[in-house]
């Protein structure tokens, strides 16, 4: 009997902790005064409580339209060992391969090796790999090789500093230069931190020459849960854009299983873990709004019969520039995120992405006629 009420009650655990999961996130962005949809996301997770699956939509017209969707595997320790992309074909309904990265584990469960893949014809092939280094437990060094016709080739090296207690205190980045064969000064992260160890200020400053020169800085305010109630990046130039978060301080977020726990070691590393209560929105400056729903999934149907504008963009993919194209006169040309942050805003035809991070893109593309066309831009 008592082996019976056990199994009962460990059924009940895990049906009630199945019942507490952020499923679905709305990113809505300012349409002229008004918040109207732009990005959404469904999340899935395993018994463990781990995120499986992360899908993405957009949202065209009236209805929400698949854009990629990621895949999580783990191993014994929850850590996660490899992601797959897939970004879906509106043309054949399918999604399609796109990238992966492999995560290696050391000895002490810390991450040694991660491999970048890109999906060719019909095989992954390798595009980048980082191998970590650790001292005394620590990670100290990472360096980013770059596959340029068949050879692995130096890209990118960081190095990590620490202050007494094993908080960071700076990290270094160096680009590889290709005609020289050094390592060059590019990029520093200065760490400062509350009473209670909390980051408060990541300075980063460019380096010019002989010298540093400031970029930007992103503070950071907690409330007396230690919650993130708001971020702020200021510019080198005296512009500023602040993110603020709301809670329901009832909740801690540890009861649910949820997108941003920390699944291969590395995810907080330059950043504390913001949400010790239940998220419930992040509003970035006045133009965009995402709101968590831990009780719904989005509703989605089958793909719709989205009109098809004669808008086209290439080269895609692309490295440095890509032109819009269109029958109709082009108004405007955002462009956000696979989170559904805007990265870029402008009138040009033709658009200089070369300082745009590597990966895929929503283009939100604005026409005289009041239409607005939503296309994907991969960034190498």
């Amino acid at each position: 009997m008592k082996k019976i009420t056990l199994s009962l009650l460990l059924l009940f655990i895990v049906q009630s902790y199945s019942q507490n999961q952020l499923l679905s996130r709305i990113d809505e962005i300012d349409d002229g005064g008004t918040f109207v949809n732009s990005t959404g996301f469904n999340y899935e997770y395993d018994a463990n409580g781990n995120l499986t699956t992360e899908t993405i939509y957009f949202w065209d017209t009236n209805a929400w339209v698949a854009f990629g969707k990621t895949f999580y595997t783990y191993n014994a320790n929850n850590k996660a060992t490899e992601e797959i992309f897939q970004s879906f074909n509106i043309v054949n309904s399918m999604f399609e391969n796109s990238e992966r990265i492999i995560y290696t584990y050391n000895a002490n469960g810390d991450v040694e090796n991660i491999e970048d893949f890109i999906w060719g014809t019909g095989v992954w092939e390798p595009e980048a790999r980082t191998n970590l280094i650790y001292t005394s437990g620590l990670l100290t060094i990472g360096v980013t090789e770059d596959f340029v016709g068949g050879v692995w080739v130096n890209s990118f090296r960081s190095t990590v500093t620490y202050n007494p207690n094993n908080t960071i205190a700076q990290i270094v980045d160096e680009e590889w230069n290709t005609s020289s064969n050094v390592w060059e000064l590019d990029e520093r992260e200065i760490f400062t931190y509350d009473a209670n160890d909390n980051i408060s200020l990541v300075e980063t400053e460019t380096r010019n020459g002989s010298v540093w020169e400031d970029d930007y800085t992103i503070s950071y305010v907690l409330d007396g849960n230690g919650n993130r109630i708001s971020e702020t990046e200021t510019y080198n130039g005296g512009t500023s854009e602040t993110t603020t978060y709301t809670y329901d301080t009832s909740a801690l977020m540890s009861s649910f299983a949820n997108p941003f726990a920390d699944y291969n070691g590395l995810q907080y590393l330059l950043e504390d873990f913001p949400y010790v209560n239940k998220i419930l929105t992040i509003t970035s400056g006045s133009t965009i709004r995402s709101t968590f729903d831990y009780n719904n999934v989005l509703s989605i149907n089958d793909v719709p019969n989205v009109k098809q504008f004669n808008v086209s963009v290439f080269p895609n993919p692309s490295q440095n520039y890509i032109t819009v194209k269109s029958s109709e006169t082009i108004t405007n040309v955002e462009i956000y995120s696979a989170l559904g942050k805007e990265v870029m805003s402008t009138t040009l035809k033709n658009i200089n992405i070369s300082e745009l991070s590597s990966g895929i893109y929503l283009m939100n593309i604005s026409l005289n006629s009041g239409n607005k066309v939503v296309r994907k831009l991969v960034k190498k």
